[in-house]
């Protein structure tokens, strides 16, 4: 999936004008749990102004594999391999939860394209990170 996107606003899709994507077909996510958080201005269906999605794989308590990946921050989806690797190998607790959080708002650019702040945006990819976390866990 991440070699669909490219790094130019204008031509985000790495397709040729003539190619078409019929189908995309993913593996069997035994043992992931997921989840998405989209802060949007409206209840209404609405671009995100940050969005983020979580997958986890949990052995016991313990995760052991994790991934986050922000929308509507960059020019296209971010990933922040760094971000989940401070999730891998501890126990969901609020303080791991946070540090992942932090990480990943740190490295968050929200693109100038609405009114609402730069800074809060950034601020606001730190809650719907954390709720991400938590939902993906089942413990929204």
């Amino acid at each position: 999936m991440a070699s669909l996107y490219a790094d130019d606003g204008a031509a985000y899709l790495a397709l040729a004008a003539t190619e078409v994507l019929t189908a995309l077909r993913l593996p069997a996510s035994e043992g992931w749990r997921s989840a998405y958080q989209k802060l949007r201005r409206r209840a209404s269906m609405d671009f995100p102004v940050a969005s983020a999605a979580v997958a986890l794989h949990l052995d016991g308590p313990v995760v052991d594999g994790c991934r986050i990946v922000l929308g509507a921050v960059a020019s296209h989806p971010l990933e922040v391999p760094s971000a989940a690797d401070l999730l891998v190998g501890s126990e969901l607790d609020d303080d791991a939860i946070d540090r992942a959080a932090t990480e990943a708002a740190r490295l968050a650019k929200p693109l100038d394209n609405t009114d609402l702040s730069f800074p809060w945006r950034k601020r606001m990819v730190k809650v719907i990170v954390e709720r991400a976390v938590r939902q993906a866990a089942g413990r929204a």
